[in-house]
């Protein structure tokens, strides 16, 4: 099955509601949460380039949007209990968008 890509902008800045000292690590729990919420994925991997982004400003300044780059690798299909047979992604793989002109490190 060849892999579906999608771009999708998260909005973090809830995460500045907490205390400052771990911001940027609550960015990533509630990026990697809201993937599987939106998504419905089983397992949600962050490449390296995003994780980096996040914690550029370090650990109490997180960036308050970030647009990624959603790559679904792996699906299964699945029946509902309605009897509607289901594809929802098991493994997704999210990343940054590279886009021209614009700076996000």
């Amino acid at each position: 099955m060849s892999e579906e890509t999608r771009v999708l902008t998260v909005n973090l800045s809830r995460v500045y509601w907490g205390r400052r000292s771990n911001r940027a690590a609550r960015a990533v729990r509630y990026l990697k949460e809201w993937i599987k919420r939106r998504l419905r994925a089983e397992q949600v991997l962050i490449e390296e380039g995003l994780n980096k982004l996040i914690w550029s400003r370090g650990i109490e300044k997180p960036p308050r949007k970030v647009k990624v780059k959603v790559v679904i690798e792996e699906k299964r299909e699945t029946t509902t209990e309605s009897g509607k047979k289901q594809v929802v992604p098991v493994r997704v793989r999210v990343g940054l968008v590279e886009t021209e002109g614009t700076r996000q490190a």
